[in-house]
């Protein structure tokens, strides 16, 4: 099979090359990752679920074959949804029937169709530490919006340095006054999962985003991390004192 999608992509780029036009990342990525795939006559397609991540997903018997891709039924009573393993994340990517699309967009873009959690994570840093997780339903949904937008414009990217983050270096703060925590929201449905990857402590009364933990090769150990705007973060702050 890899044999076979290389010699389908040479093609493509010698006949790019003719015409003086290098191929972009797009059109790789379209390649791999259809928008639309045809199963048994019914089309699909992917994108309804925005920056959500699937999870919790069982898959009926069949399996069918797309081009170079192969595609599972997902067990889901709500929509018909097939799965594959493409994309960019190790959770594939989902597509629904094209006549349920919009009703499958709406579902997951309405906040009333989640709930939301916080977890309190034992210890900081790459270890695994047992989760506290306690589920918040008073939380304001769009304030939720607002620190997972301002955590992806600020978190760290090491392939990319941003002047407009203002970053604070402090002292590693104590697991037990002030544990790393982890905001998300899981669907209703059980399905799909925001991102679980940014990471804040609340020290001196304000929420901090973890930018980065520099152990300083065991000679200093600080958190660098940036400061959520009050508006933000004290809902959040609230929220965690019950």
């Amino acid at each position: 099979m890899k044999n076979k999608f290389i010699l389908y992509i040479i093609p493509m780029l010698v006949l790019n090359s003719c015409f003086g036009v290098k191929m972009s990342k797009i059109a790789i990525s379209n390649i791999l990752v259809p928008k639309t795939v045809i199963i048994d006559k019914v089309k699909y397609r992917n994108g309804f679920y925005g920056e959500l991540y699937p999870i919790n997903l069982t898959y009926k018997d069949e399996t069918y074959k797309v081009g170079f891709n192969e595609f599972r039924r997902i067990n889901c009573e709500q929509f018909d949804l097939v799965h594959s393993n493409i994309g960019e994340t190790t959770e594939g990517v989902l597509y629904c029937a094209e006549d349920q699309w919009k009703q499958a967009y709406a579902y997951y873009d309405n906040p009333r169709n989640y709930f939301y959690y916080y977890s309190i994570v034992a210890g900081y840093g790459y270890t695994k530490g047992d989760l506290v997780i306690d589920i918040s339903i008073s939380i304001d949904p769009k304030k939720f919006e607002e620190l997972m937008e301002f955590a992806k414009n600020h978190s760290y990217n090491p392939f990319k340095s941003d002047e407009n983050v203002k970053i604070q270096r402090l002292p590693l703060p104590d697991k037990d006054k002030s544990p790393r925590c982890i905001f998300y929201k899981e669907s209703k449905d059980g399905y799909f999962t925001s991102y679980k990857g940014y990471y804040f402590h609340i020290i001196d009364g304000k929420l901090m985003l973890v930018y980065y933990y520099d152990y300083g090769h065991g000679e200093y150990e600080e958190l660098v991390a940036v400061a959520i705007p009050n508006d933000i973060g004290q809902h959040f702050i609230e929220l965690m004192k019950y």
